[in-house]
């Protein structure tokens, strides 16, 4: 994907939620972070909406080069083609789009992406980041709905999901899989984007659970004590 010591940096979200009204009620994290007071809310619930696409717009825009690679990994905008349109032309990054349960308002302007579809996976090396072991390659299986398995599960590759709006992060943590949230409202993400370093990060840590040195190591140990191969 990119030369050897490359300066573009990867990132990762899933369900921004661009333009929906309803997630300054279900997150008011959101609605603080924005600015948007309750009462605005109940006024106005369109023009909450359009400001808090607006924050949203300039965080993604302070975080993002225009050169770099950023995984949405669904549910990106609720509003029309027209607005979803509006918020894509303004956007930095080369954007990949893992779609979700609520992406029809993306259906036909996929020139606004490098790529589309239900499952993606990437590929990362020491030879592009300095910070991934030099003694393997950083898989990661990117699908919008958080997966039981998955592609090459066994040889180490990491999930990467949304959807669930840090509703299963306790799961996730407990199960002790390669597998995590990204979404706007994970622990991880924190209102913001997530690095591929800082998912690596998170992903290492996991290991710690096993004792194991390896992605591959540590999802062999859990297949034992799972007694499942998948």
């Amino acid at each position: 994907m990119a030369e050897q010591g490359t300066s573009i940096n990867v990132w990762f979200t899933a369900d921004p939620h661009f333009t929906h009204h309803s997630s300054l009620y279900f997150h008011p994290w959101r609605r603080e972070a924005a600015g948007i007071t309750m009462e605005e809310l109940k006024e106005d619930k369109k023009k909450a909406a359009e400001k808090f696409d607006l924050w949203l717009i300039d965080k993604w825009n302070d975080t993002v080069k225009r050169k770099d690679y950023i995984y949405i990994i669904g549910d990106f905008c609720l509003g029309n083609k027209e607005r979803t349109e509006w918020i894509l032309s303004r956007l930095h990054g080369k954007k990949f789009l893992i779609r979700g349960n609520h992406d029809k308002s993306c259906n036909g302007l996929e020139r606004y992406f490098e790529w589309t579809g239900d499952i993606k996976e990437a590929k990362f090396s020491n030879n592009q980041y300095k910070f991934i072991d030099p003694s393997e390659t950083f898989c990661v299986e990117m699908c919008h709905y958080p997966m039981l398995s998955w592609n090459r599960r066994p040889h180490g590759t990491c999930h990467v999901h949304g959807h669930c709006h840090n509703s299963i992060t306790a799961f996730n943590d407990m199960s002790h899989e390669l597998r995590v949230d990204v979404g706007l409202d994970s622990d991880i993400a924190k209102g913001g984007l997530v690095s591929l370093e800082e998912l690596y990060d998170h992903m290492r840590g996991i290991l710690k659970t096993t004792g194991s040195s390896t992605f591959t190591e540590h999802v062999e140990k859990l297949m034992v004590k799972q007694g499942f191969r998948a």
